[in-house]
């Protein structure tokens, strides 16, 4: 009798155990599998959210499957963090990141009317997956994901908004000093998308770049110009610029053929339109330096870091960079 009770106590013990031990560490429960997304699902995704984080959901295009997904907010604007800035910028500037990686998707898909964001920043704004995000961080996973959540829950309910519609919350890398105006850049004017200083982006370490090409390589990346003809001079190549205030070159004369400052970036494979060009015929290269790095229109996001650290708050650096747009509840 005694040996049946004690194996009764042993039993009872191994059961409360093992849904314990189950979650413990050992073995991790496995996220549930992509949805294809239509509207009628993002719809059904967020109506039957309960209030959780999927309250408002953001349809993904992937580039990679070419399939769409739905992704709940928080997990969205966790995974555009992880892929367009550095986990080690400043709390503030992860926030205003955030709002601006929210406002643009809001923009993309209630303005622009976009099906989906795609999750590269070659059209819209890169987004990371947790495995993604896992692969990419190793052992910091842990403690970069938990700083990026929190700054994305601290202004998850956050839009930049003008004339009560999303903004077009553009952003880049680092500026030459100054952003650039959209109308400058794009041909479109935004009025909360103008020139604003930004003077701690000359502090980056790769505020500069310089690229060689010897005199073949440039000669062939020329003919790709419709209509240039390279002369037997090298050094009259590339004519004299004409630039906005903030440094970009808006128009420049190249083997005979006047393009904008973006086109010759686009041909060049240059980090930004503000670049100097000086023809060595001694060696037969062409140097250029560049100054900033990326289209240089609406937030920089080494900027926003440099005025974060200087004591700015998020809303500070979001009022700076996009002037005239004001923060409303989403």
């Amino acid at each position: 009798m005694k040996q049946q009770i004690i194996f009764g106590f042993l039993l009872l013990l191994l059961l409360l155990l093992t849904p314990i031990a189950s979650f413990s560490g050992a073995a991790k429960p496995e996220p549930p599998p992509a949805q294809q997304t239509t509207a009628a699902a993002a719809q059904a995704t967020a109506a039957n959210s309960g209030g959780t984080e999927d309250a408002e959901a953001i349809p993904v295009y992937l580039t990679a499957s070419g399939q769409s997904v739905t992704v709940g907010l928080e997990e969205y604007l966790t995974g555009c963090l992880a892929a367009e800035v550095s986990p080690n910028t400043h709390e503030e500037a992860l926030k205003a990141q955030a709002v601006a990686c929210h406002t643009f998707a809001r923009y993309r898909l209630e303005v622009a009317g976009n099906a989906a964001v795609t999750d590269t920043g070659a059209s819209d704004q890169g987004y990371f997956s947790q495995a993604q995000r896992r692969d990419r961080w190793g052992g910091n996973f842990a403690l970069y994901e938990k700083k990026l959540q929190e700054a994305v829950r601290a202004v998850r309910n956050e839009t930049l908004v003008y004339d009560g519609q999303p903004i077009c919350a553009a952003f880049f890398a680092i500026s030459p000093g100054k952003t650039e105006s959209a109308l400058n850049y794009w041909g479109v004017d935004y009025p909360y998308l103008q020139p604003q200083e930004s003077p701690g982006d000359r502090l980056a370490p790769d505020y500069t770049k310089t690229t060689m090409f010897s005199k073949s390589d440039m000669k062939d990346l020329l003919k790709q110009l419709k209509g240039a003809k390279p002369g037997s001079d090298p050094a009259k190549w590339f004519g004299k610029p004409t630039r906005s205030a903030s440094g970009t070159i808006l128009e420049i004369e190249i083997a005979g053929q006047t393009i904008t400052g973006r086109a010759a970036r686009e041909l060049l494979g240059l980090r930004s339109a503000d670049f100097d060009v000086t023809y060595n015929a001694k060696d037969g290269f062409f140097k250029i330096v560049t100054r900033g790095y990326g289209h240089g229109v609406g937030m920089s996001q080494y900027g926003a870091d440099f005025m974060a650290r200087q004591g700015s708050g998020y809303e500070e650096i979001l009022a700076h960079y996009y002037a005239g747009a004001q923060l409303a509840a989403q």
